[in-house]
C-alpha cells in the first residue's frame, strides 16, 4: 500500500486541531479522524491562559475567542466564611506575554474557529464518523485501522499523533502505560444563568472557594456561571447529579426563593496520569491521551494544546531535513516532565488548598494566600508558574 505523504491525527478536539492547524500552515498535508459525527460540545474546558493566547494570535484565533468569550485580567481564592479573598492581577506579567490575562471561552468555540479555519485549506482532511480501532508502523510510515461509516480502512502517513483524549485507542493499542492515580470523588458541575455577580461583591470571573464544609470554583463564560463542586463522601453518582443536590449546592453560594434555572449538569471522575512515554516511532501522543490532572487551574486543555506546539515544530524540523528523528525523543523529555512537575502539581496544590477541613490549617493556608497575591514579586512569580509561562520556558532547557 502506498504510504501517503502526510501526517494523520487522531481526534479533532483542541489539541488535534492546534497541531493540524500548525502542520498545515507550515506546507505538510493533515489528515484528522474523529469519531464523533461532529466536533465535541464539551463543557469542562474553558480557561485559556496567556501563553495560549499568545500561540493562537499568530493564526489570528484569539482576537475570535474573546469576541466569543470574556476577558478575565484577575482571578481570586476567597474564603467563604469569612468573606475575604485573595485576588491574582494578571498585568503584573504583562511584560512577559502580549495578553495578560485569562480568556474565558467554551472549549467547543475554540475548536469551530479553528476548523471554520482550516476546513478549506487544500492540505487539510477532516474525516467525522470515523474511529480508531488500530495502529501500526514500520520504518517508512505509520497507519491507522479505521471504522469510517462502517467501512472498515487503513489510512497510512509518514507519522501518527494521538490526540484521542483520556481513552486514547492509539496509546492502548501501542501499550503504552499511563500511570498514576484516580481520585475517590467525582466532580459535579452545574450550570446557571442567575448572575452571582449582583449579589456577591467584588466577584472575579474565575474564583475557587473554601470553607470548612466543601470548596467550590465558581467560573463565568458568556451569559452564564458554571459551579464545580467535589461529590460528598459516600454519596452516589445519580444523587450528586440530581436537581435537588444541585440546587441546594447553589443556594449554599447564594441561597434565594426561587430555584435556580439549571442548564446544564454533568459528573466526572478525576485523575492524574501520565503515558510513560510521549513517543514510539512515528506514532506520538499529545494532550489527554498523553496526561491527565485535575480541573483545578485550568491546565488540562492549554498543557495538551504546547504539547502540540512543541510536537509539531520537531516535526516540521524533521519533515524539512532540518533535524532528525531524535528530537522525538526530545519531545517527550521535554513535555513529560512538564506534566508532572508543574501542570499536576499546580493542580494538585490547589486541589489540596481547597480540600484543607481543619479551620486553622485553612486559615494560615489562606493568609499565606493572600500574602503571595499582595506582595508584587511574590504574585508575579506564582503567576508565572501558575499561567504556565514557567513551564514552557523550563521546556525549551531540556536538551
Amino acid at each position: 500500500m502506498a504510504v501517503e505523504d502526510r501526517v494523520i491525527i487522531a481526534g479533532a478536539g483542541p489539541v488535534g486541531l492546534v497541531a493540524a492547524m500548525r502542520l498545515a500552515d507550515r506546507g505538510i498535508p493533515v489528515l484528522v479522524l474523529e469519531a464523533n459525527p461532529d466536533l465535541a460540545i464539551d463543557l469542562r474546558a474553558s480557561t485559556h491562559h496567556p501563553p495560549t493566547l499568545d500561540i493562537l494570535d499568530e493564526y489570528g484565533i484569539t482576537q475570535q475567542m474573546i469576541a466569543d468569550g470574556l476577558i478575565a485580567p484577575t482571578w481570586q481564592f476567597r474564603n467563604r466564611e469569612t468573606g475575604e479573598r485573595a485576588e491574582f492581577d494578571l498585568g503584573l506579567i504583562k511584560d512577559e506575554t502580549a495578553h495578560p490575562y485569562r480568556v474565558q471561552c467554551e472549549q467547543h468555540k475554540l475548536t469551530r474557529l479553528i476548523h471554520q479555519k482550516i476546513k478549506d485549506w487544500d492540505n487539510v482532511e477532516v474525516w467525522f464518523n470515523t474511529r480508531v480501532e488500530d495502529v501500526g508502523q514500520d520504518a517508512d510510515s505509520a497507519w491507522a485501522v479505521v471504522d469510517r461509516d462502517g467501512e472498515k480502512l487503513t489510512v497510512r502517513g509518514r507519522y501518527l499523533i494521538g490526540a484521542d483524549g483520556a481513552s486514547s485507542a492509539v496509546r492502548i493499542k501501542l501499550g503504552i502505560g499511563f500511570e498514576g492515580v484516580t481520585y475517590p470523588e467525582w466532580f459535579v458541575q452545574g450550570t446557571t444563568s442567575f448572575e452571582f455577580r449582583d449579589y456577591m461583591p467584588n466577584l472575579s470571573l474565575i474564583n475557587y472557594v473554601s470553607d470548612s464544609d466543601e470548596w467550590f470554583v465558581l467560573l463565568r463564560v458568556i451569559g452564564k456561571w458554571r459551579a464545580l463542586f467535589p461529590s460528598r463522601e459516600g454519596e452516589s453518582q445519580e444523587d450528586a447529579i440530581s436537581d435537588a443536590s444541585l440546587q441546594k449546592r447553589l443556594n449554599g453560594i447564594h441561597a434565594k426563593a426561587e430555584p435556580y434555572d439549571l442548564l446544564h449538569k454533568t459528573i466526572y471522575r478525576i485523575h492524574q496520569r501520565v503515558a510513560t512515554t510521549y513517543n514510539m516511532g512515528r506514532i506520538f501522543l499529545a494532550g489527554d491521551a498523553a496526561h491527565l490532572n485535575n480541573p483545578l487551574g485550568g491546565m488540562g486543555m492549554n498543557g495538551g494544546i504546547h504539547d502540540a506546539v512543541n510536537l509539531t515544530d520537531k516535526l516540521t524540523a524533521v519533515w524539512r531535513g532540518e533535524g532528525d528523528a531524535g528530537l522525538f525523543d526530545r519531545y517527550t523529555r521535554q513535555r513529560q516532565p512538564i506534566a508532572v512537575e508543574n501542570v499536576q502539581a499546580q493542580a494538585e496544590r490547589n486541589r489540596k488548598l481547597l480540600n484543607e477541613r481543619d479551620p486553622k490549617v485553612r486559615l494560615a493556608n489562606f493568609r499565606d494566600t493572600q500574602k503571595t497575591a499582595s506582595d508584587p514579586k511574590k504574585a508575579r512569580d506564582f503567576l508565572l508558574r501558575s499561567s504556565m509561562i514557567e513551564g514552557l520556558r523550563r521546556a525549551e532547557t531540556i536538551a
